[in-house]
C-alpha cells in the first residue's frame, strides 16, 4: 500500500510539475471552535477542563478570513482585515518565505511583544496517510502531525495536482498544496475556499523592518513559546488567551 501510495504521489509531480512555476492565490476560512480548544488542553487538571468546557459552551464558534499568496520564488500568508475579523485585532501574524534562498522572514506578536523570525525555512515532519477528499475542486490525501510544544495532532490535506510544497500559517513540506489543516480534532481548521493560479508571476512584498520588531531565531521564539505555555500550566489555565493556538 506504501508503494502505491509513493508511486501514485510520483506520478502526480511528474506531471503537474508546471504548476510549482506559477503564481496564484488561495483564499482559505479559518474556524475556532472554543470548546474544543479548551478540551484539546492537556496541561489542564479535569475538574478544570470541565469548568471551563461548560463557561464556553455557549460561545459560537467564530472565523477569519486569509489567504496565501505564492509565486515560484516566496509565498505570504495573512489574515484578511475585516469586521468580522475582531478577534485579537491589531495583532500582526504575517508568514513570509523566500523560497529561493529557503529562509523565513514570519512577524509574529507574542504576549503583546512583536518578533521577526529570521531563520532556515525548516517544515513540520509528516507522515502521509491514503484518505483522499475534495476541497476546493481538487483532490487532496491526508497526513499527520503531532506538535510536540502545543502537545496537538495536526491532520493536513494536501492537493495532489498541486506539487507546491506549502500551505496556510506555518505549515509546509508536503508534495502538494495544503489546502486544509484541522488542528486538536476541529479546535481550528482552515479550509480552502478557491484557488486561482495565474501564469504571470505575481509580487509577494517582503513584511517591512521597523524597530519594534525585535528578530530573534526560530529557537529562541520557540522557547518563549514554551515557557508561556509551562507557566500557563501552573496557573491552571489555557495557554491561547496570550498566544495564538
Amino acid at each position: 500500500m506504501k508503494k502505491t501510495i509513493l508511486l501514485t504521489l510520483s506520478l502526480f509531480l511528474i506531471v503537474n510539475w508546471s504548476y510549482s512555476q506559477e503564481s496564484g492565490v488561495v483564499n482559505y476560512t479559518v474556524s475556532h471552535n472554543w470548546v474544543k480548544k479548551i478540551e484539546s488542553s492537556k496541561t489542564l487538571p479535569k475538574a478544570t477542563r470541565e469548568q471551563w468546557t461548560y463557561v464556553y459552551s455557549g460561545m459560537k464558534e467564530y472565523e477569519q478570513k486569509a489567504t496565501l499568496k505564492f509565486n515560484p520564488d516566496a509565498y505570504r500568508f495573512e489574515y484578511k482585515e475585516s469586521e468580522d475579523n475582531q478577534w485579537r485585532k491589531g495583532d500582526e501574524y504575517i508568514i513570509y518565505r523566500d523560497r529561493e534562498n529557503g529562509n523565513t522572514f514570519d512577524v509574529m506578536t507574542l504576549l503583546n511583544k512583536q518578533y521577526i523570525i529570521q531563520d532556515s525555512i525548516n517544515c513540520q515532519h509528516w507522515k502521509i496517510k491514503n484518505d483522499m477528499k475534495e476541497i476546493a475542486g481538487h483532490i487532496c490525501m491526508n497526513a499527520s502531525y503531532y506538535d510536540p510544544i502545543k502537545d496537538k495532532e495536526v491532520i493536513a490535506w494536501f492537493a495532489l495536482d498541486l506539487p507546491v510544497p506549502i500551505g496556510p500559517d506555518r505549515y509546509c513540506g508536503l508534495p502538494g498544496m495544503i489546502l486544509e489543516i484541522n488542528e486538536a480534532n476541529g479546535a481550528v481548521v482552515y479550509t480552502a475556499t478557491s484557488v486561482l493560479l495565474s501564469n504571470e508571476k505575481m509580487e509577494i512584498e517582503k513584511p517591512a523592518v521597523k524597530k519594534k520588531r525585535k528578530a530573534i531565531t526560530q529557537k529562541e521564539y520557540d522557547k518563549r513559546v514554551m515557557d508561556y505555555i509551562n507557566q500557563c500550566e501552573k496557573m491552571q489555565r489555557p495557554y491561547f488567551w496570550g498566544i495564538a493556538f
